[in-house]
């Protein structure tokens, strides 16, 4: 269980959900998406929101200016915090100015803010980032099942299934509590109905 639950930690980390979610969008809405290369659109996603943000924490830990890469304590996440904002806010520029579909400008914004929120509250309190980013995608996974053509309740369904398994993982490994996981889940929703009425 430790060793799947390590696993799933990495697998599902919230660097790698906006990837995971431009794959999802670009599938369920071909005709949106239509005149972007597939390959070319998830590197372009992949590289802004994963790879820089993950060369700017390595480079952190290398220069010692954080202790660890799993960042455990909560005052370690305030720089590499700065650091992945930045890099969010022109990965949203990107996404707004570079002709992407309405649906994931939403979703980009909708994780910024959720950022925002969660840097403020980790200066008192430390949350799960982890469940920042299921709740974020849950609640993307929402607005795609009523935006899509198709019936994707078994998508949702399965989101649903996969927040509660993170968060059981999270609370197996000891990285959080309880309380830590649900105020991490509520502050990515929160971040994507922001982002739904702020887009415009």
């Amino acid at each position: 269980m430790k060793v799947i639950s390590r696993i799933t930690a990495y697998l599902f980390h919230p660097l790698l959900w906006p990837t995971i979610m431009i794959v999802i969008f670009m599938t369920f809405n071909k005709y949106t998406f239509q005149s972007m290369p597939f390959g070319l659109t998830v590197l372009k996603i992949f590289i802004n929101t994963f790879f820089f943000p993950a060369i700017c924490i390595l480079l952190m830990w290398k220069l010692d200016l954080i202790p660890s890469l799993t960042l455990d304590d909560k005052k370690d996440r305030i720089l590499p915090f700065v650091g992945i904002i930045s890099l969010y806010v022109w990965s949203f520029m990107v996404v707004k100015k570079g002709g992407f579909p309405t649906i994931m400008g939403v979703f980009m914004l909708g994780v910024l803010i959720s950022l925002f929120i969660s840097f403020v509250i980790n200066v008192f309190y430390k949350l799960s980032l982890h469940m920042v980013g299921m709740g974020g995608v849950l609640m993307a996974m929402i607005l795609q099942c009523l935006i899509s053509p198709n019936n994707l309740n078994y998508m949702l369904l399965t989101f649903i299934v996969l927040a509660g398994f993170v968060a059981t993982t999270r609370i197996y490994l000891g990285a959080h509590n309880l309380m830590q996981v649900y105020v991490g889940f509520l502050v990515g929703i929160i971040g994507q109905i922001f982002g739904i009425f702020f887009f415009q």
